[in-house]
């Protein structure tokens, strides 16, 4: 490749020791020394790791080579590319781009790999030239997996939106919550005191490292108090196996989560769990329909368990990755997937939905819309269900980052929530984040009602139906069971009269008026509630 164009070395340059000065002041890791005697071995163990994309690996092996000889084309480039593919400060792979592109052999993707370097690093106008100067040096034959494009689009939107930051505080839970390893796909109920993710650390059922040198994921637990979190713990078999587990979705109540599992039995399938009491059931496949050979990767479900969202490459998609819904009829049978239309997917890729607590704000990841960088969190509102979806609206810089954002999640307070990804001051992989935010995401969403429904000893009922009518339409809101180790249901509600019924065939029923003013405030309306017995009941 040639690279006639000397100002374009010198800026690239100058960007490099601009991103220097602007990156983490963390001590940098001991370098590796290695002898000539040992370049060929360790050259061969980079090359087969760097060939089965397992990049974390190959670059502590790329550092020993680029140590060993810093003016190699092949060895910074590839380090580059590591950097770029890992879960680490991806900034730092723009110096060794720029020394391959002082090189006459350098590949021909380098410009566009330095342009999403760039990016990542809010370095917007030096990436858009990096990218036309990918286009420049291989003559307009432009890869076109490489959506240049799109990339170019995303330097734009990023500029627009860190001019209008959201006010938002970032905190990491710390090693109560994160590890060395990524930890990533938050999930919680309509309160953020239970905290359900994902993560690659050692510990994990099997022990298995995968072929790209991470230990397959388990699924891990914490509470959060009023400033800390209590110390994850593994929930066990019910939920984990020896195959990649993965939380992706959990309904307003906590009490049904549903899994991503791929390995074993599993060939990349969604599966739900149900907490009874303060066990988790184990987890069963959802619908033998789902059971394709296109992966469903991030999904959610509806309170009452009757929707679930999903992201799937599959016949109908409009693109790559696609949403869609299932639901559940009165035979508990799931009908056929239906993609949720041209309004929320594109031509790129979409994943991760997430739907909040008044069921029918959806949020979702998308590399398309007005995306900052990769994957970014849209949100789109759908009031009525034969109206179509409202046009997504980006949650904005910077919860949004120039970098992959896939997994989130939010409170019924529509305040807080927690995130996953790479941020200063986090433990060296993907961490949880918690978040504040000083405006709600959501407005006029309505006020959280909770309620425990006990029987007349004070006990939960456990086994207890719950609905709750709108008392001027006579509409079923909802209708769901009182699971969980308090018996809870929660449910965001519009100011208005509703009713609330409970009915178990062992311990009785209720009725509650219900009225919501919609000056409750974030804390909502909490009561207890005593089941009357049957007159058949034994008290």
């Amino acid at each position: 490749m040639k690279t006639s164009v000397h100002t374009s070395v010198l800026l690239l340059v100058f960007v490099f020791l601009t991103t220097l000065c602007s990156a983490q002041t963390k001590k940098p890791a001991p370098v590796v020394t290695i002898t000539k005697d040992q370049v060929g071995e360790v050259k061969k163990q980079a090359a087969a790791m760097y060939k089965d994309a397992n990049y974390k690996s190959a670059l502590e092996q790329y550092l020993k080579l680029v140590n060993y000889d810093a003016e190699d084309m092949d060895y910074n480039y590839k380090t580059g590319m590591c950097y770029l593919n890992s879960n680490v400060d991806k900034s730092k792979a723009i110096q060794y781009f720029v020394k391959a592109g002082d090189k006459k052999d350098a590949p021909k993707d380098l410009y566009y790999q330095m342009g999403k370097a760039l990016l990542i690093a809010n370095l917007f106008d030096e990436a858009i030239e990096a990218f036309e100067k990918y286009k420049e040096v291989n003559k307009g034959q432009v890869n076109p997996k490489f959506n240049l494009d799109q990339h170019v689009e995303y330097c734009y939107n990023a500029k627009e939106a860190i001019k209008k930051p959201v006010e938002v505080s970032f905190k990491n839970p710390g090693k109560q919550v994160n590890s060395v390893s990524a930890d990533y796909s938050p999930v919680s109920m309509a309160i953020d005191t239970v905290l359900y993710f994902t993560s690659n650390r050692k510990g994990n059922m099997g022990g298995i490292v995968d072929g790209f040198g991470e230990i397959i994921a388990d699924i891990y637990t914490s509470a959060k108090g009023d400033t800390s979190w209590s110390k994850a713990k593994n929930p066990g078999i019910n939920l984990n196996s020896e195959a990649y587990d993965i939380c992706t979705g959990m309904n307003s109540n906590g009490d049904k989560l549903l899994i991503y599992k791929e390995g074993g039995d599993a060939s990349g399938d969604i599966f739900l769990s149900k907490l009874q009491g303060k066990a988790w059931q184990k987890a069963e496949l959802l619908d033998e329909s789902l059971a394709t050979k296109q992966f469903e990767t991030g999904a959610c479900i509806s309170q009452d368990g009757k929707r679930i969202y999903f992201a799937a490459n599959m016949k109908g998609t409009l693109g790559g990755k696609d949403i869609f819904m299932i639901e559940q009829d009165s035979t508990k049978k799931w009908g056929a997937p239906v993609n949720l239309g041209s309004e929320v997917n594109t031509k790129f890729d979409e994943d991760s939905p997430f739907l909040w607590h008044d069921g029918t704000t959806l949020f979702f990841a998308s590399q398309g819309h007005n995306s900052i960088g990769g994957y970014d969190i849209f949100m789109t509102s759908q009031p009525d269900p034969a109206q179509a979806w409202s046009k997504p609206v980006n949650v904005g810089y910077p919860l949004n980052t120039t970098d992959d954002d896939l997994y989130f999640t939010l409170s019924a307070n529509a305040r807080t929530g927690y995130v996953s990804g790479l941020k200063p001051g986090g433990m060296g992989d993907l961490d949880i984040w918690y978040f504040n935010l000083k405006d709600p995401l959501v407005r006029n969403a309505g006020s959280l009602y909770r309620a425990s429904i006990l029987s007349a000893q004070g006990l939960p009922a456990k086994d207890a139906m719950v609905s709750i009518v709108k008392e001027a339409t006579g509409q079923v809101l909802a209708i769901m069971e009182a699971n969980g180790p308090a018996a809870e249901i929660f449910m965001l509600l519009p100011a208005g009269k509703y009713k609330l019924k409970a009915r178990s065939p062992k311990l009785g029923r209720l009725e509650q008026d219900i009225v919501i003013t919609g000056e409750e405030g974030e804390k909502g309306i909490r009561q207890i509630l005593k089941l009357q017995p049957n007159p058949s009941s034994k008290p």
